[in-house]
């Protein structure tokens, strides 16, 4: 077994990122899942889970977008100019806001089911 992870690993650089990527973020938002499940139940802690982790990307990609590399750029290297360095970061925002607000409404209307006041 050692040397089949030994070899999956070593045979392409790109795999090994992808897979490597994966399991970081099953790890991580698994154990986060895992430990709200477990004190709240399934429906709620997937409710509490996906407002966090998307919460919290909203956040970071903020302070990227707003704080992005700056200073005095080399002039004999080509790269990114400072619009473009934030065109990523400016996506995950928008997109990570909209996942957060859409996990709020859902914990909202959740929460009015469980109160019994849902229309």
């Amino acid at each position: 077994m050692r040397e089949f992870f030994r070899e999956l690993l070593s045979a392409d650089l790109f795999v090994t990122g992808i897979l490597l990527t994966l399991a970081a973020f099953a790890i991580f938002f698994g154990s986060i899942y895992l430990i709200l499940t477990t004190n709240t139940g399934r429906k709620l802690g997937a409710l509490l889970t996906g407002a966090g982790i998307f919460g919290w990307m909203t956040i970071s990609s903020m302070l990227f977008v707003i704080y992005a590399p700056r200073g005095p750029r080399p002039a004999d290297i080509e790269g990114l100019n400072a619009f473009e360095i934030r065109i990523i970061p400016a996506t995950y925002l928008v997109v990570s806001g909209a996942l957060f607000v859409g996990f709020l409404v859902a914990l909202k209307q959740y929460e009015d089911v469980q109160e019994g006041t849902a229309s």
